[in-house]
């Protein structure tokens, strides 16, 4: 298993990554937005960022909240680990490529809102929460350890509130979303039956 630095290394590369690209994408996509202004959220970035902080600094600062897994079992974990984030960075930009102007950091309903049923949002509802998850687990292969597990959980409980406040306001303020809410999964494709 790949320990300290590296460690530190893999989870400061996804950090740099998801950000550099996502920074592109919000100033892309934010010239089709209308009045609402940027859909990026300062404060979720600054936590988000302080988070990434902490969990790169952690292998090499404090390597006793890890767990350290010796033998092969250890780096067949952690390769797990770097294929759900690359997975779940593709899994992210090709949502965003098809959600556009409609992401937000936020629940909120947009002038000129419309459905989008789409590339991943044709069998999920939520795939970008569901990219922020498997990150999430992938982190927590490539370095076990209380911090990450810690950041795994909360995104798991964050992302869930946050797609039940989205489906509600959505089903609400948007014509046909209650009927998508039917043919869609939540964070994964549903097994029932597709049109």
């Amino acid at each position: 298993m790949l320990t300290g630095a590296a460690q530190s290394v893999a989870i400061l590369a996804t950090g740099t990554i998801y950000y550099a690209v996502d920074f592109w994408l919000i100033q892309r996509h934010d010239q089709l937005r209308s009045e609402e202004g940027s859909g990026r959220s300062w404060g979720y970035t600054a936590l988000m960022i302080a988070a990434l902080a902490l969990l790169t600094a952690q292998p090499v600062v404090l390597p006793s909240l890890g767990l350290r897994i010796s033998g092969p079992w250890g780096l067949a974990l952690q390769a797990l680990g770097a294929a759900s984030i690359i997975l779940a960075l593709t899994l992210h930009w090709w949502s965003r490529a098809h959600l556009q102007q409609f992401y937000v950091e936020d629940v909120v309903f947009q002038e000129g809102h419309k459905l989008v049923d789409t590339g991943p949002y044709r069998y999920v509802r939520h795939p970008i929460f569901t990219s922020f998850m498997m990150i999430a687990v992938g982190l927590v292969f490539i370095n076990p350890a209380l911090p990450t597990l810690l950041l795994a959980l909360y995104a798991f409980w964050d992302f869930r509130q946050a797609a039940a406040q989205e489906e509600a306001l959505l089903c609400e303020k948007l014509d046909g979303y209650a009927e998508y809410i039917q043919r869609s999964g939540r964070f994964l494709p549903s097994l029932g039956s597709r049109e």
